[in-house]
């Protein structure tokens, strides 16, 4: 095949193919997570259709490989050379860590929905980044590349995936809390504030130490709701049923679709800003600007949806925790390498270059996160939303050093 052939083929496997088997990998994961809290035939039809969203992930994560390369092919090099490259490999080490980890190391497979509509969101953005395949700068041709962008990027994958469980940490405390603090008021005689025992538990034996989930452990559940956890429900009555609809919907409504849709907009204007200042026209950026908004609000709203049928907040914590850490690890051993390559190009190891620059702010803000997470008076929700900052940065600098702030790393045009 030529490269001309190479290059159309590329983008078919990345788009419509990659990204609508995400998009249905995600949507039949997300359905198999309501049955969870179901009857026992509703579990068996969730585990069948984790099955399908576990065959609908592996393709669209062989597509994805498939396209990077084809990409490289049709260029004769490695495909990590330019902002569309950087967002679509960061796309498929976000779904392919998030997935790898959820399915077999935490058993937590159900939650797979969210990993992957997070990669089809990432796989979505990097449309308005696309440039077609080209040589690289002179400057980018060597090794040095391989090593350093791949750790970075890599970072940047892993770190989209914690921002998710943050997210998710976030939206099941808020409505735990709106529900203990529905039983603060009297509602002592109501169901609707009796948790799952199995709720209150990570599935690793780790208990829910905020302040929520700590008020809700004073609810006792009656009679064969006691007995039951998220995982395993047995067949039940009407009338706990009826409790297991009151308090998803409890859990649903502690959740205000209108001031996560506000904070949706407002985090995600303070980095998609830059699409309107890179545009042709003020137009088209505005017009970039609000669809981007929109469907970001539109992913939120649908993840408040299914606050009920998340893990207890411990299990998320423990998610957003973990994966952070290794991403952390990872931002620290390339930000130390580009330093040793920039030493081999510039004869210098440090600059101050903006995306240096960008790369040491968002060093400090996931350390930040860590640090909090080990702190007592920070853990949890502080701690969440300082997780969810850092990611903020993360695109904020990636975004700006490219595209604002031109420097020696920008690369936008390429």
């Amino acid at each position: 095949m030529t490269p001309d052939q190479l290059a159309d083929l590329s983008r078919v496997l990345y788009s419509p193919t990659t990204l609508v088997l995400y998009l249905a990998s995600a949507f039949v994961y997300l359905y198999a997570l309501t049955t969870t809290v179901g009857r026992r035939e509703e579990q068996e039809r969730g585990r069948r259709a984790q099955k399908l969203g576990a065959a609908l992930a592996v393709a669209g994560i062989g597509t994805h490989v498939a396209h990077e390369i084809v990409r490289g092919l049709a260029q004769s090099r490695f495909p990590l050379g330019n902002m569309f490259e950087v967002s679509s490999l960061m796309a498929l080490v976000g779904v392919v860590v998030g997935f790898v980890y959820l399915t077999f190391i935490r058993k937590r497979a159900e939650l797979n929905g969210f990993v992957l509509l997070g990669g089809a969101l990432v796989l979505a953005s990097a449309l308005l980044m696309y440039s077609e395949p080209g040589p690289l700068m002179p400057i980018l041709d060597t090794w040095w590349r391989h090593f350093h962008v791949s750790l970075l990027v890599g970072a940047m994958g892993i770190f989209a995936a914690g921002f998710v469980f943050n997210g998710l940490y976030l939206l099941r405390d808020t409505g735990e809390r709106a529900v203990a603090r529905r039983r603060e008021q009297g509602m002592h005689g109501s169901t609707v504030g009796a948790a799952y025992v199995g709720d209150l538990e990570a599935a690793d034996g780790e208990h829910a130490t905020d302040g929520a989930s700590a008020g809700l452990e004073g609810a006792t559940p009656s009679g064969a709701l006691a007995d039951r956890t998220t995982d395993t429900l047995e067949d039940v009555g009407d009338d706990d049923r009826d409790h297991d609809a009151e308090y998803r919907a409890a859990l649903r409504a502690g959740v205000s679709p209108w001031k996560l849709a506000i904070g949706t907009a407002i985090g995600t204007s303070s980095v998609a800003w830059v699409f309107v200042y890179a545009a042709d026209s003020l137009g088209e950026g505005l017009g970039r600007l609000v669809i981007i908004n929109l469907v970001m609000v539109a992913a939120a709203s649908l993840a408040r949806w299914f606050v009920p049928f998340l893990p207890s907040t411990a299990t998320m914590d423990g998610l957003a925790h973990r994966t952070i850490a290794f991403g952390f690890l990872m931002w620290t051993v390339g930000t130390i390498a580009g330093a040793m390559w920039a030493e081999q190009s510039w004869g210098r190891f440090w600059g101050w270059d903006p995306k240096e620059t960008g790369a040491f702010l968002t060093w400090i803000a996931y350390a930040g996160y860590l640090h909090a997470r080990a702190t007592s008076g920070m853990k949890g929700r502080r701690a969440a939303w300082i997780g969810v900052g850092a990611f903020i940065v993360l695109m904020a600098t990636y975004l700006i050093a490219n595209y604002v702030i031109v420097g020696l790393h920008s690369y936008a045009g390429l």
